[in-house]
Protein backbone atom coordinates (compact mmCIF):
# COMPACT_ATOMS: atom_id res chain seq x y z
CA UNK A 1 0.00 0.00 0.00
CA UNK A 2 0.92 3.21 -0.41
CA UNK A 3 2.17 5.56 2.67
CA UNK A 4 1.19 8.87 2.75
CA UNK A 5 3.57 11.63 4.38
CA UNK A 6 2.18 14.34 6.77
CA UNK A 7 3.94 16.90 4.57
CA UNK A 8 2.55 15.99 1.57
CA UNK A 9 -1.02 16.04 3.16
CA UNK A 10 -0.53 19.84 3.84
CA UNK A 11 0.43 20.24 0.18
CA UNK A 12 -2.58 18.06 -1.26
CA UNK A 13 -5.49 18.86 1.26
CA UNK A 14 -6.28 22.70 -0.69
CA UNK A 15 -6.41 21.07 -3.89
CA UNK A 16 -8.62 18.60 -3.00
CA UNK A 17 -10.08 18.73 -0.33
CA UNK A 18 -11.02 22.59 -0.29
CA UNK A 19 -12.75 21.80 -3.60
CA UNK A 20 -16.32 22.84 -3.97
CA UNK A 21 -18.78 20.00 -5.31
CA UNK A 22 -16.37 17.32 -3.86
CA UNK A 23 -18.09 13.79 -2.78
CA UNK A 24 -17.20 10.55 -2.26
CA UNK A 25 -19.56 7.97 -1.28
CA UNK A 26 -21.22 6.84 1.92
CA UNK A 27 -18.95 5.92 5.29
CA UNK A 28 -20.89 3.00 6.06
CA UNK A 29 -19.75 1.59 3.00
CA UNK A 30 -16.36 0.60 1.29
CA UNK A 31 -15.98 2.64 -1.86
CA UNK A 32 -16.24 -0.52 -4.76
CA UNK A 33 -13.35 -2.22 -5.32
CA UNK A 34 -10.51 -0.73 -2.81
CA UNK A 35 -9.40 -1.82 0.40
CA UNK A 36 -11.12 0.11 3.70
CA UNK A 37 -8.26 -1.07 5.98
CA UNK A 38 -8.31 2.24 8.80
CA UNK A 39 -11.25 1.44 10.46
CA UNK A 40 -12.22 4.14 13.03
CA UNK A 41 -14.81 3.90 16.24
CA UNK A 42 -16.96 6.81 17.17
CA UNK A 43 -18.98 7.44 20.14
CA UNK A 44 -21.78 9.99 19.65
CA UNK A 45 -24.56 11.03 21.50
CA UNK A 46 -27.21 10.54 18.57
CA UNK A 47 -30.20 10.61 21.21
CA UNK A 48 -29.90 11.81 24.75
CA UNK A 49 -29.18 14.83 26.11
CA UNK A 50 -26.72 16.14 23.55
CA UNK A 51 -28.59 14.79 20.66
CA UNK A 52 -27.98 18.04 19.10
CA UNK A 53 -24.27 18.15 19.01
CA UNK A 54 -24.19 14.50 18.17
CA UNK A 55 -25.60 14.99 15.22
CA UNK A 56 -23.59 17.67 14.07
CA UNK A 57 -20.53 15.58 14.89
CA UNK A 58 -22.14 12.20 12.65
CA UNK A 59 -22.19 14.76 9.80
CA UNK A 60 -18.64 16.03 9.77
CA UNK A 61 -17.56 12.72 10.53
CA UNK A 62 -19.64 11.52 6.85
CA UNK A 63 -18.28 14.48 4.67
CA UNK A 64 -14.77 13.80 6.12
CA UNK A 65 -14.62 10.22 4.95
CA UNK A 66 -16.09 10.98 1.79
CA UNK A 67 -13.42 13.87 1.89
CA UNK A 68 -10.43 11.78 2.74
CA UNK A 69 -11.14 8.68 0.28
CA UNK A 70 -11.31 11.20 -2.37
CA UNK A 71 -7.88 12.25 -1.47
CA UNK A 72 -6.72 8.85 -1.01
CA UNK A 73 -8.07 8.40 -4.39
CA UNK A 74 -6.30 11.37 -6.26
CA UNK A 75 -3.05 10.06 -5.11
CA UNK A 76 -3.76 6.84 -5.94
CA UNK A 77 -3.28 5.27 -2.47
CA UNK A 78 -5.53 2.07 -1.80
CA UNK A 79 -5.99 3.36 1.51
CA UNK A 80 -9.46 3.73 2.67
CA UNK A 81 -11.64 5.11 5.76
CA UNK A 82 -14.38 3.37 7.16
CA UNK A 83 -16.20 4.30 10.38
CA UNK A 84 -18.28 2.65 12.76
CA UNK A 85 -20.58 5.09 15.01
CA UNK A 86 -22.40 3.60 17.89
CA UNK A 87 -25.21 6.11 19.81
CA UNK A 88 -24.58 6.47 23.55
CA UNK A 89 -26.96 8.53 24.19
CA UNK A 90 -25.18 10.61 26.45
CA UNK A 91 -25.15 7.95 29.11
CA UNK A 92 -21.74 6.71 30.45
CA UNK A 93 -22.58 2.97 30.77
CA UNK A 94 -23.84 2.97 27.13
CA UNK A 95 -21.32 4.66 26.46
CA UNK A 96 -18.32 2.61 28.06
CA UNK A 97 -20.96 -0.82 26.60
CA UNK A 98 -20.46 0.58 23.10
CA UNK A 99 -16.37 1.14 23.67
CA UNK A 100 -16.18 -2.07 24.19
CA UNK A 101 -18.41 -2.94 20.78
CA UNK A 102 -15.79 -1.19 19.09
CA UNK A 103 -13.06 -2.92 20.41
CA UNK A 104 -14.23 -6.15 19.33
CA UNK A 105 -14.97 -4.87 15.26
CA UNK A 106 -10.91 -3.88 15.69
CA UNK A 107 -11.41 0.27 16.37
CA UNK A 108 -8.16 1.22 18.02
CA UNK A 109 -8.75 5.08 17.61
CA UNK A 110 -12.26 6.46 18.85
CA UNK A 111 -13.23 9.56 18.18
CA UNK A 112 -15.64 10.55 20.71
CA UNK A 113 -17.34 10.48 23.25
CA UNK A 114 -19.69 13.51 23.58
CA UNK A 115 -19.62 14.52 26.83
CA UNK A 116 -17.01 14.56 30.05
CA UNK A 117 -19.26 12.46 32.21
CA UNK A 118 -19.43 10.16 29.61
CA UNK A 119 -15.34 10.19 29.01
CA UNK A 120 -14.52 9.83 32.67
CA UNK A 121 -16.87 6.79 32.35
CA UNK A 122 -14.38 5.02 29.83
CA UNK A 123 -11.17 6.66 30.38
CA UNK A 124 -9.72 3.65 32.32
CA UNK A 125 -10.77 0.76 30.24
CA UNK A 126 -9.45 2.88 27.20
CA UNK A 127 -5.84 3.49 28.97
CA UNK A 128 -6.09 -0.55 30.35
CA UNK A 129 -6.98 -1.82 26.47
CA UNK A 130 -5.10 0.04 24.41
CA UNK A 131 -7.73 2.54 22.60
CA UNK A 132 -6.63 5.92 21.58
CA UNK A 133 -9.71 8.17 22.66
CA UNK A 134 -9.58 11.93 20.42
CA UNK A 135 -12.24 13.82 22.01
CA UNK A 136 -13.85 16.68 20.45
CA UNK A 137 -16.15 17.69 22.98
CA UNK A 138 -15.17 16.79 26.33
CA UNK A 139 -14.04 20.07 28.31
CA UNK A 140 -13.90 19.13 31.91
CA UNK A 141 -10.41 20.52 33.45
CA UNK A 142 -10.35 17.84 35.72
CA UNK A 143 -10.24 15.45 32.44
CA UNK A 144 -6.59 16.57 31.79
CA UNK A 145 -4.52 13.71 32.57
CA UNK A 146 -1.25 13.39 31.68
CA UNK A 147 -0.04 10.22 30.18
CA UNK A 148 -3.62 8.67 29.76
CA UNK A 149 -5.23 7.82 26.59
CA UNK A 150 -6.80 10.39 26.00
CA UNK A 151 -6.58 13.38 23.23
CA UNK A 152 -8.70 15.60 23.64
CA UNK A 153 -8.82 18.42 20.00
CA UNK A 154 -10.45 20.99 22.38
CA UNK A 155 -9.74 23.64 25.05
CA UNK A 156 -10.28 22.21 28.89
CA UNK A 157 -13.02 24.81 30.22
CA UNK A 158 -10.73 27.13 32.32
CA UNK A 159 -10.19 29.22 28.75
CA UNK A 160 -14.25 29.08 27.98
CA UNK A 161 -14.82 30.47 32.05
CA UNK A 162 -12.10 33.41 31.34
CA UNK A 163 -13.95 34.06 28.18
CA UNK A 164 -16.92 34.61 29.66
CA UNK A 165 -16.08 36.62 32.32
CA UNK A 166 -14.29 39.00 29.82
CA UNK A 167 -17.58 39.65 28.12
CA UNK A 168 -19.73 39.76 30.94
CA UNK A 169 -17.64 42.54 32.29
CA UNK A 170 -17.39 44.20 28.36
CA UNK A 171 -21.40 43.99 28.35
CA UNK A 172 -21.67 45.40 31.68
CA UNK A 173 -22.58 42.90 33.89
CA UNK A 174 -22.06 43.04 37.54
CA UNK A 175 -24.05 40.08 38.86
CA UNK A 176 -25.27 36.71 38.27
CA UNK A 177 -27.77 34.46 39.15
CA UNK A 178 -26.03 30.86 37.56
CA UNK A 179 -28.30 28.16 36.58
CA UNK A 180 -26.33 24.47 35.85
CA UNK A 181 -26.43 20.84 35.14
CA UNK A 182 -25.62 18.65 38.17
CA UNK A 183 -23.04 16.39 36.52
CA UNK A 184 -19.17 16.97 36.49
CA UNK A 185 -19.00 19.62 33.12
CA UNK A 186 -21.43 21.39 34.77
CA UNK A 187 -20.46 21.79 38.35
CA UNK A 188 -16.78 22.31 36.49
CA UNK A 189 -17.86 25.04 34.29
CA UNK A 190 -20.19 26.78 36.82
CA UNK A 191 -17.67 27.00 39.49
CA UNK A 192 -14.55 28.06 37.11
CA UNK A 193 -17.14 31.01 35.56
CA UNK A 194 -17.74 32.27 38.42
CA UNK A 195 -14.91 32.16 40.14
CA UNK A 196 -13.50 34.37 36.44
CA UNK A 197 -16.61 36.82 37.15
CA UNK A 198 -15.71 37.58 40.85
CA UNK A 199 -12.38 37.77 40.60
CA UNK A 200 -12.95 40.35 38.02
CA UNK A 201 -14.92 42.34 40.29
CA UNK A 202 -18.58 41.38 39.84
CA UNK A 203 -20.74 39.64 41.97
CA UNK A 204 -21.43 35.86 42.19
CA UNK A 205 -25.73 35.65 43.79
CA UNK A 206 -27.04 32.30 44.74
CA UNK A 207 -28.41 30.14 41.65
CA UNK A 208 -29.77 26.68 41.09
CA UNK A 209 -28.27 23.31 40.36
CA UNK A 210 -30.22 20.83 38.36
CA UNK A 211 -30.26 17.67 37.57
CA UNK A 212 -31.93 16.91 34.14
CA UNK A 213 -33.74 13.88 34.12
CA UNK A 214 -35.32 14.86 38.18
CA UNK A 215 -35.84 18.10 37.16
CA UNK A 216 -39.18 19.93 36.97
CA UNK A 217 -38.34 22.79 34.67
CA UNK A 218 -41.49 25.05 35.88
CA UNK A 219 -40.41 24.52 39.14
CA UNK A 220 -37.12 25.06 38.72
CA UNK A 221 -38.36 28.49 36.60
CA UNK A 222 -40.39 29.36 39.68
CA UNK A 223 -37.34 29.44 41.98
CA UNK A 224 -34.90 31.19 39.55
CA UNK A 225 -37.88 33.60 38.72
CA UNK A 226 -37.84 34.37 42.58
CA UNK A 227 -34.03 34.41 42.82
CA UNK A 228 -33.66 36.93 39.75
CA UNK A 229 -36.70 39.45 41.05
CA UNK A 230 -34.35 39.48 44.36
CA UNK A 231 -31.29 40.48 42.16
CA UNK A 232 -33.47 42.85 40.49
CA UNK A 233 -34.20 45.15 42.91
CA UNK A 234 -30.92 44.81 44.40
CA UNK A 235 -28.82 45.66 41.21
CA UNK A 236 -31.43 46.76 38.63
CA UNK A 237 -32.24 44.71 35.58
CA UNK A 238 -29.79 46.46 33.28
CA UNK A 239 -26.88 44.92 35.46
CA UNK A 240 -28.06 41.49 36.25
CA UNK A 241 -27.70 38.15 33.94
CA UNK A 242 -28.80 34.45 34.36
CA UNK A 243 -25.90 32.41 32.97
CA UNK A 244 -26.94 29.18 31.94
CA UNK A 245 -24.73 26.26 31.69
CA UNK A 246 -26.95 23.25 30.10
CA UNK A 247 -27.13 21.08 27.05
CA UNK A 248 -30.13 20.36 25.17
CA UNK A 249 -32.66 20.96 27.60
CA UNK A 250 -32.14 24.75 27.45
CA UNK A 251 -34.58 24.59 25.15
CA UNK A 252 -37.41 23.07 27.75
CA UNK A 253 -35.65 25.62 30.60
CA UNK A 254 -36.63 29.07 28.32
CA UNK A 255 -39.82 27.57 27.48
CA UNK A 256 -40.74 27.12 30.91
CA UNK A 257 -39.20 30.56 31.74
CA UNK A 258 -41.98 32.25 29.71
CA UNK A 259 -44.35 31.76 32.31
CA UNK A 260 -42.75 33.86 34.98
CA UNK A 261 -43.01 37.41 35.51
CA UNK A 262 -39.16 38.67 36.12
CA UNK A 263 -36.91 36.37 34.12
CA UNK A 264 -37.41 38.02 30.74
CA UNK A 265 -36.57 40.95 31.95
CA UNK A 266 -32.64 40.50 32.46
CA UNK A 267 -30.40 39.20 29.79
CA UNK A 268 -29.35 35.42 29.32
CA UNK A 269 -26.11 34.00 28.54
CA UNK A 270 -24.84 30.59 28.11
CA UNK A 271 -22.23 28.22 27.10
CA UNK A 272 -20.33 26.21 24.83
CA UNK A 273 -23.47 23.38 25.23
CA UNK A 274 -26.13 25.08 24.37
CA UNK A 275 -24.55 27.36 21.51
CA UNK A 276 -26.17 27.08 18.05
CA UNK A 277 -29.29 25.04 19.29
CA UNK A 278 -31.82 25.17 16.34
CA UNK A 279 -33.87 24.91 19.02
CA UNK A 280 -33.22 28.14 20.08
CA UNK A 281 -33.92 29.98 17.01
CA UNK A 282 -37.50 28.14 16.21
CA UNK A 283 -40.31 26.85 18.07
CA UNK A 284 -41.49 28.56 21.72
CA UNK A 285 -37.98 29.18 23.56
CA UNK A 286 -36.87 31.12 20.96
CA UNK A 287 -38.89 34.45 21.12
CA UNK A 288 -37.72 34.05 25.18
CA UNK A 289 -34.20 33.83 23.84
CA UNK A 290 -34.62 36.67 21.24
CA UNK A 291 -35.67 38.91 23.99
CA UNK A 292 -33.22 38.13 26.85
CA UNK A 293 -30.46 38.26 23.84
CA UNK A 294 -29.21 35.23 24.46
CA UNK A 295 -25.96 34.86 23.99
CA UNK A 296 -23.49 32.14 24.21
CA UNK A 297 -19.33 30.99 23.29
CA UNK A 298 -18.98 28.33 20.11
CA UNK A 299 -15.31 26.99 19.98
CA UNK A 300 -14.90 28.30 16.88
CA UNK A 301 -12.27 30.53 14.34
CA UNK A 302 -13.97 32.71 12.36
CA UNK A 303 -10.87 33.15 10.33
CA UNK A 304 -10.91 29.29 9.25
CA UNK A 305 -14.43 28.84 8.75
CA UNK A 306 -14.56 32.06 5.94
CA UNK A 307 -11.92 30.40 4.44
CA UNK A 308 -13.50 26.94 4.25
CA UNK A 309 -16.61 28.02 3.02
CA UNK A 310 -17.17 24.94 0.80
CA UNK A 311 -16.16 22.63 3.87
CA UNK A 312 -18.56 24.13 5.96
CA UNK A 313 -21.76 24.01 3.15
CA UNK A 314 -20.96 20.51 2.85
CA UNK A 315 -21.99 20.25 6.53
CA UNK A 316 -24.85 22.83 6.68
CA UNK A 317 -26.83 20.96 3.94
CA UNK A 318 -27.81 17.95 5.37
CA UNK A 319 -27.92 19.58 8.80
CA UNK A 320 -30.01 21.88 8.00
CA UNK A 321 -28.45 24.83 10.56
CA UNK A 322 -24.63 25.76 11.40
CA UNK A 323 -22.26 23.25 12.46
CA UNK A 324 -20.96 23.70 15.80
CA UNK A 325 -17.47 24.27 15.94
CA UNK A 326 -16.90 21.00 17.89
CA UNK A 327 -18.44 19.46 15.14
CA UNK A 328 -15.84 20.95 12.83
CA UNK A 329 -13.06 19.67 15.23
CA UNK A 330 -14.58 16.56 14.84
CA UNK A 331 -13.74 16.91 10.95
CA UNK A 332 -9.91 17.45 11.58
CA UNK A 333 -9.75 14.65 14.09
CA UNK A 334 -10.75 12.18 11.36
CA UNK A 335 -8.19 13.40 9.31
CA UNK A 336 -5.84 13.38 11.81
CA UNK A 337 -6.61 9.85 12.70
CA UNK A 338 -6.82 8.79 9.28
CA UNK A 339 -3.11 10.05 8.43
CA UNK A 340 -1.66 9.03 11.54
CA UNK A 341 -2.71 5.24 10.33
CA UNK A 342 -1.15 5.45 7.13
CA UNK A 343 2.04 6.12 8.67
CA UNK A 344 1.87 3.19 11.11
CA UNK A 345 -0.07 -0.14 11.66
CA UNK A 346 1.28 -0.95 15.21
CA UNK A 347 -1.37 -1.89 17.51
CA UNK A 348 1.08 -0.82 20.42
CA UNK A 349 -0.26 2.27 21.98
CA UNK A 350 2.75 3.75 22.98
CA UNK A 351 4.23 4.22 19.46
CA UNK A 352 0.48 5.00 18.00
CA UNK A 353 0.69 8.01 20.28
CA UNK A 354 3.38 9.04 18.99
CA UNK A 355 2.73 8.78 15.45
CA UNK A 356 -0.62 10.50 16.56
CA UNK A 357 1.09 13.43 18.55
CA UNK A 358 3.77 13.76 15.25
CA UNK A 359 0.65 14.14 12.87
CA UNK A 360 -1.67 16.63 14.97
CA UNK A 361 1.31 18.97 15.09
CA UNK A 362 2.47 18.99 11.41
CA UNK A 363 -0.92 18.60 9.70
CA UNK A 364 -3.47 18.80 11.82
CA UNK A 365 -7.03 19.17 9.73
CA UNK A 366 -8.02 21.55 6.98
CA UNK A 367 -10.31 23.50 9.72
CA UNK A 368 -7.82 24.33 12.47
CA UNK A 369 -4.61 22.96 11.24
CA UNK A 370 -1.75 21.95 13.38
CA UNK A 371 -2.94 20.95 16.46
CA UNK A 372 -0.70 22.26 19.33
CA UNK A 373 -1.04 19.95 22.10
CA UNK A 374 -0.18 20.22 26.16
CA UNK A 375 1.51 17.96 28.55
CA UNK A 376 -2.32 16.20 29.10
CA UNK A 377 -2.87 16.13 25.13
CA UNK A 378 -5.59 18.83 25.11
CA UNK A 379 -5.49 21.70 22.99
CA UNK A 380 -3.86 24.60 24.15
CA UNK A 381 -4.76 27.15 22.58
CA UNK A 382 -8.98 28.58 21.89
CA UNK A 383 -10.97 30.62 19.75
CA UNK A 384 -14.64 31.27 21.01
CA UNK A 385 -17.08 33.15 18.81
CA UNK A 386 -20.04 34.67 20.62
CA UNK A 387 -22.88 33.64 19.20
CA UNK A 388 -26.78 35.88 19.90
CA UNK A 389 -30.12 34.88 19.27
CA UNK A 390 -31.55 37.94 17.06
CA UNK A 391 -34.85 38.17 15.19
CA UNK A 392 -35.14 37.93 11.62
CA UNK A 393 -38.51 38.94 10.44
CA UNK A 394 -41.44 36.31 11.71
CA UNK A 395 -38.38 33.73 12.40
CA UNK A 396 -35.15 34.06 14.87
CA UNK A 397 -31.65 33.33 14.10
CA UNK A 398 -28.10 32.91 15.69
CA UNK A 399 -25.83 35.80 14.31
CA UNK A 400 -21.88 36.10 15.10
CA UNK A 401 -20.94 39.27 17.68
CA UNK A 402 -17.32 38.81 18.35
CA UNK A 403 -14.05 36.35 18.67
CA UNK A 404 -11.86 35.79 21.46
CA UNK A 405 -8.56 34.05 20.78
CA UNK A 406 -6.30 32.45 23.99
CA UNK A 407 -2.88 31.85 22.38
CA UNK A 408 -1.59 29.81 25.90
CA UNK A 409 -3.21 29.52 28.64
CA UNK A 410 -3.69 32.24 31.47
CA UNK A 411 -3.03 35.13 28.50
CA UNK A 412 -5.40 38.05 27.93
CA UNK A 413 -7.68 37.45 24.99
CA UNK A 414 -7.27 39.12 21.78
CA UNK A 415 -10.76 40.07 21.03
CA UNK A 416 -11.93 40.93 17.25
CA UNK A 417 -15.82 41.94 15.95
CA UNK A 418 -17.61 40.11 13.63
CA UNK A 419 -21.17 41.37 13.25
CA UNK A 420 -23.46 40.14 11.69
Amino acid sequence: MRRVSSAFVLIILAAIVFACGCTGTQTSTTQEGAVQDIVVGALLPLSGDYAGGGEASRVALEVAARDINDYFTAIESDYRVGIIIEDTKADPAVALEKLQTLEKQGAGIVIGPGTSTELEAIRTYADEHGILIVSTMSTAPSLAIAGDNVYRFVPPDTYQADVVAYYLKEQGVTAIVPVWRGDIWGDELEKLTTAAFARGGGKVLDGVRYVPDEEDYAGMAADLDARVAQAIAAYGSEKIAVYLVSLDEAAAIMEAATATENLSKVRWYGCDGNVLLDALATGESARFAEQTKFTAPAFWNQDNVASNTAIIQKMREPLGRHPDGYSLATYDALWVVAMTRTQTDTRDAAMLKTAFERTASESGGPLFGPVKLNGAGDRSTAHYTFWTVEADGEACRWVPTIQYSFWSAGSPPELEWIGA
